[in-house]
């Protein structure tokens, strides 16, 4: 194999180890997540998925860092969106591991194609929109999840026509929270929990519920 593709192997069994504490993980999922990750790096050679630098470290980095957010889910059942999901981080990698209805949501044709052609590594149900968030008709998400689309001012914006009453948001964040908190609540009032990040010492997960427009 390409040294290229060649990825830490104690590193993807220290992940798979890892996900085993967040879900039962079963072979089937533990493929699909395989093949996720090598459709990636095949990809990535010719469109910017993930940064070069963050290749070698792609268990770790893009798949435990997705993942974690199961943990925190309260129904999987319920009507998931990936706002800005790129090549489906965290949304594809959360369908994989037993969300049964996402909607993956990105406007560049190119990582659109990509999540259309490699979402058949889920077996529950992923629908994807091609299309700015401005432009979504769908509006009935229980919870919406992001990470690194944009900061939570703007999130926020966003999620208020796409949220129902009593649904909830599962965002990663970065060193930035705690300024971008301050500013949203300029903005809006909302309820917020923060999480460690098992991935990064200066990331947090947040959820918010409840809302509203000041």
């Amino acid at each position: 194999m390409n040294d290229f593709f060649k990825i830490n192997l104690e590193q993807k069994n220290q992940v798979l180890a890892e996900l085993k504490k967040i879900c039962s993980l079963n072979n089937y999922q533990e493929q699909s997540l395989s093949k996720y990750v090598e459709a990636i790096l095949q990809e990535n050679q010719n469109f910017n998925f993930i940064g070069k630098s963050t290749i070698s470290d792609i268990w770790q980095r893009h798949i435990l860092d997705s993942a974690q957010l199961f943990s925190l889910i309260e129904n999987k059942n319920q009507i998931f969106a990936d706002f800005g999901s790129g090549c489906g981080l965290p949304g594809l990698v959360l369908s994989i591991l037993g969300v049964k209805e996402m909607h993956l949501i990105e406007k560049s044709f190119r990582k659109a194609e990509f999540l259309k052609k490699y979402r058949c590594f889920s077996q529950e149900k992923v629908l994807v929109h091609q299309s700015f968030l401005e432009n979504i008709t769908v509006n009935n998400f229980d919870v919406i999840v992001s990470r690194a689309f944009a900061p939570l001012p703007k999130l926020l914006s966003y999620v208020a026509k796409f949220l129902n009453p009593n649904g909830y948001c599962l965002f990663l964040k970065g060193k930035n929270l705690l300024n971008e908190i301050s500013l949203a609540q300029q903005q809006f009032i909302f309820d917020y929990k923060l999480s460690p990040s098992i991935t990064s010492p200066e990331s947090k997960i947040i959820k918010i519920n409840n809302i509203i427009a000041k």
